[in-house]
Parts: structure tokens; C-alpha cells; sequence
């Protein structure tokens, strides 16, 4: 029996699917990466984003095609996180626009909504690009307008629409040459086909599999320690992360291992991926361990004794003209950042994006006039974004897409000037600064003519990979050669975790003979996964 239409129950079943889907599906994602970095994390952000649209679906009381993509549409707007999720986010308010009014969907209906979805999307980012998960939804979009008349229910309409889904997704690389040289279809375009292909499921009442309980592991926290005392820590740093494509790893060894360093050490395999929790003074050692069985994601690091110092400090609610929030991925950063000002630090970066809900809480502890964002990493930019059109106080995002940005924003940051010349003044200030990156690839590649090996060092500047190899030293020497002219005055070294301090000031020595004219400074950042952020001025 053809279904000719759906309702309020049945849509939240087939957005709870495609959660689902996706939530199974998400490291596969995570993996089409365009570069071999160690910090994929486009389907993770879909993923929360969308669980975080879905979970709202309970406190619905009465259940129509509107109450349901309108919840779905404002739980996706707060938890967005990424720039996947934000589009992601956008996505689901044009169709939300689509069942306005509506209490049911008919093939009419859903071709509009589904249209509206893509128009929406591609009006909130400013240079939409051809490749990526707008183009898959424009397509399935006009697809589904074209074909209103050619199906009677809505099963074979949908299973079509999302057939041409694929068949889009298949042709980004065709569209965008980084994808192809990479040998990936567009990452977020496939987090949007596991998302109709599991909503597609509901309404044909298929299974979405064994592993659709896959998701046991609360990849958020799952080990609670607010009831700690002060006496109770031996060991100074709460260490959390994942190991992805963990299937072959001795989770029993690694938690011996683990043993060693710390206490209160969990180690839970699930099908792929582990999720490590400890306790241990160490924690470079314990991601250096895991990062050579496997990509890591979801890393957090808490200095647990500072959080029982501030633990209990009502918010500081003194009345001040500006206030600065900043995202950091370091202790070092963290706490170079309150040197310079700034009034609230949100822990993340790349693999752990802060969601729009995130930077509204932060808004909402500053007692201030004005509020500066800055976000430090493009794919945070969008979230920041809709938290300030989202908050009643005046706050300015200033587009910073890494540390050193924020910090010649600041630096420029003039406490007698107005909030609009600032801002201008602190943007024009994030253009002056040049910047570069050193991690490591997590597979083998060839990109911009570099065949890169499993494990090399790679220096980043400018969005693309310029050096890689095999002595991280070299490679970070290499990258400031060619960042550096004969202007260039300052270059500033901010060493991550993995990274020791006599390496970085043996590094900053070699590069005074380098580069004679300028000045050389270090400073330790505590980030992961990057061994070095580098800077020119």
C-alpha cells in the first residue's frame, strides 16, 4: 500500500533514523577529510548537531509536520557546531518553512519543503561553493520538484529523490578539483545522504542494521567526576579521547598501558573506536601512545586542580564596556589568552567545535556592552556567527581562523576607540599576520603534487599542505621559508603537547640563524595534535 502521506509521528521517526544513521556512519565521514590530517571531524559535528535537533522532539505535546521540523529546525540552530552543522542547521530551517502551517506531507509538500531546504542553506553562507553538501541538496531539491507528478506514493518518490542524491555526491570531485586530486567525495554531502537514507528507512520500515545501537559510548563525557575532592586527586589532568579505526587494537593492552601513567583509567572498545578515559600527570604521553595506533578525536583535557580552586566562584558580574570570548585548544593558549584580556576561554578547537548554545553561555556570564567573539578555527566561524545574531547584546564576531589571528586582534583592540572601529581595527589586524600549522598525516595521500606517507610531518599555510616528511623539525623550517620575506620581522613558535620544550627552543635557535632579521619567540600552547602553530609578522 503506497503511503501518500506522512504525519507528525511518522516525520520524527524518520528524523530520528537518519540520526541514528549518521550517528553509525559518522567516522566514515570523519575520514573524507581532503587532507591526511588527524582532526577529520565534519560527520562528528552533523552528528551531535543533529542528535542535539532530535532530542528536542520529545517535549513536542502534539505532533504535526510543523511542530516537528520546527523543533527539529531550533534544536539544530543552538546545537550547531561546525560549519557542516550550521549548514546542516540551515538545511533544516527551510524545510521547517516548507511544513509551515501543515499537519501532514503530501509529495507536493515534501518537494517544496526539500527545495526551500537548499534555498535557505545556500542564502546563509556567503560564497556557497559547488561540491559540497549544498550542491547534493540543491540537486535532490530540483529533482524532487521535477518529479512531483511521476510517483503515486511516498516511498518510491523519496527512495528516487535520494537515489539522485547519491548520484550527485558521486560527481563532487568532478566539480571540485581538491576533492578529486584527493580521491573523497564531499564529506559533508555524505553525512547528508546517511541522513535521508535513514529517514528513508523509517518511512519503508526497514532496519538500519546490527549497529544501530552502535552508539553506546557517550562520546561526550562518560565518566563523571564532580563529586571528586580535592584529596582525592593523584593525578593532575582528567585525559579523555577516541581512538578511530581501533578495530585491530589489544584494548587490554592499552589499558595496561594506561595503567602506568595514571588511575582511574577506562578503556571501552566499541566495534571501531575506543573511548579512553585517566587520570595522569602525563597526557601527551597517553595521546602519543594512542595517536600511533589510531586517528584521534573527540581530546579533552581538564587541569582538574584548577577546577576545584574555581569550582564554587560566583560569575564575576562587575559591569565592563567590552568583554572577549575566545576559543582555545590549550592550557598554554588558555592562559596566554587571559594575559592579553580576554574574559571567557571556551575550551575546543578542531575535533571539538563549540555549538552555537556554547558561545551563547559564555555571552551570557559577561556583564558588558559589547561582546567580541573570536572563533580561531574556520570551521567554528558560522557557529559564532549564529550565536550573535541569536543573543540580545551587541557582540561583533571578529573571523579568526587560528591563534595567532586572535592574538594580533587583540593587540590591536583599543579601549578608548568605539566598538565599530574596533572592529574594524581588529580585522584589518587578523590580515597582517601569516600563519602556519605542523601536524602529522594520518594516511597515505598525493596532494598538491606531495605524495605524503602515513605518519610524515606536514606543514599547512594558507588552507593548503606546503611540506611534508619525515623530521617534524625540517618540515616546520621549511614551511616559515617560505613564509617569511624581507619584511617579516617576528616569528612567533607555539608548541603543543606532543611537542617538548627543548625541541621548540632548539627549533627557535636554529631558525635565529635562519632568519637573521627577525626576532624569535616561543611560547608553549599545550595544543594536540598540532606540533607547532606558527606565525609571521
Amino acid at each position: 500500500m503506497k503511503t501518500r502521506k506522512i504525519d507528525g509521528e511518522m516525520l520524527k521517526k524518520m528524523f530520528e533514523y537518519g540520526a541514528k544513521n549518521l550517528e553509525i556512519n559518522k567516522k566514515t565521514v570523519d575520514e573524507l577529510n581532503v587532507f591526511p590530517v588527524p582532526d577529520g571531524d565534519t560527520g562528528t559535528n552533523m552528528s551531535l548537531t543533529f542528535n542535539h535537533s532530535v532530542s528536542e522532539l520529545d517535549k513536542v505535546e502534539q505532533l504535526t509536520v510543523y511542530s516537528v521540523a520546527k523543533t527539529a529546525s531550533s534544536g539544530a540552530l543552538i546545537g550547531a557546531r561546525g560549519n557542516s552543522g550550521v549548514i546542516l542547521s540551515q538545511l533544516l530551517r527551510g524545510f521547517a518553512e516548507g511544513c509551515k502551517g501543515q499537519d501532514y506531507l503530501d509529495i507536493n509538500l515534501m518537494a517544496n519543503a526539500l527545495k526551500l531546504a537548499a534555498e535557505v542553506a545556500y542564502k546563509a553562507v556567503m560564497k556557497p561553493t559547488e561540491g559540497t553538501i549544498l550542491t547534493v541538496a540543491r540537486e535532490m531539491g530540483e529533482f524532487a520538484m521535477a518529479n512531483i507528478n511521476n510517483f503515486e506514493g511516498l516511498e518510491d518518490y523519496l527512495e528516487a529523490v535520494l537515489k539522485h542524491g547519491k548520484a550527485t555526491l558521486l560527481r563532487t570531485p568532478e566539480m571540485l578539483p581538491v576533492l578529486k586530486e584527493a580521491g573523497v567525495v564531499d564529506a559533508g554531502g555524505q553525512g547528508l545522504i546517511c541522513i535521508a537514507e535513514g529517514a528513508v528507512k523509517a518511512l519503508t520500515n526497514q532496519e538500519l542494521g546490527a549497529k544501530i545501537e552502535a552508539s553506546s559510548i557517550n562520546l561526550d563525557k562518560f565518566v563523571d567526576d564532580s563529586n571528586m575532592k580535592p584529596e582525592d586527586i593523584t593525578f593532575g589532568y582528567c585525559t579523555e579521547f577516541v581512538i578511530k579505526n581501533a578495530t585491530e587494537i589489544d584494548d587490554d593492552n592499552l589499558r595496561d598501558y594506561f595503567n602506568t601513567l595514571g588511575d582511574s583509567v577506562l578503556v571501552i572498545k566499541d566495534d571501531a573506536i575506543i573511548k579512553v578515559h585517566l587520570h595522569t600527570d602525563n597526557p601527551g604521553l597517553a595521546l602519543e601512545r594512542a595517536g600511533n595506533l589510531g586517528s584521534l578525536s573527540r581530546i579533552k583535557i581538564d587541569n582538574m586542580r584548577e577546577q576545584f580552586e574555581s569550582k564554587g566562584k560566583p560569575a564575576d558580574l562587575t559591569p565592563v564596556p567590552y568583554g572577549f570570548i575566545a576559543v582555545s585548544p590549550g592550557e598554554g593558549l588558555t592562559k596566554l589568552f587571559k594575559d592579553l584580556g580576554i574574559t571567557q576561554v571556551i575550551s575546543g578547537g578542531q575535533t571539538m567545535n563549540p555549538s552555537t548554545q556554547d558561545f551563547l553561555n559564555e555571552i551570557d556570564k559577561i556583564n558588558a556592552g559589547v561582546v567580541f567573539l573570536f572563533p580561531n578555527n574556520s570551521n567554528i566561524i558560522m557557529a559564532a556567527k549564529q550565536a550573535s545574531e541569536i543573543s540580545d547584546k551587541q557582540v561583533y564576531v571578529i573571523p579568526s581562523k587560528n591563534i595567532p589571528q586572535c592574538i594580533s586582534a587583540m593587540l590591536a583592540f583599543s579601549p578608548e576607540a568605539e566598538a565599530a572601529e574596533n572592529e574594524k581595527g581588529m580585522n584589518d589586524a587578523i590580515k597582517n599576520v601569516k600563519t602556519g600549522e605542523v601536524t602529522y598525516a594520518v594516511r597515505d595521500t598525493k596532494i598538491n603534487g606531495l605524495k605524503i606517507k602515513k605518519g610524515n610531518a606536514i606543514g599547512i599555510s594558507g588552507g593548503e599542505i606546503k611540506f611534508a616528511g619525515s623530521n617534524i623539525h625540517t618540515v616546520t623550517e621549511n614551511l616559515l621559508s617560505e613564509m617569511v620575506n624581507e619584511e617579516s620581522e617576528l616569528i612567533s613558535i607555539y608548541y603543543g603537547k606532543d611537542t617538548t620544550k627543548e625541541d621548540a627552543e632548539a627549533l627557535a635557535e636554529d631558525l635565529t640563524v635562519a632568519f637573521e632579521e627577525c626576532d624569535v619567540e616561543i611560547h608553549y600552547g599545550g595544543q594536540p595534535l598540532y606540533y607547532y602553530i606558527v606565525s609571521v609578522e
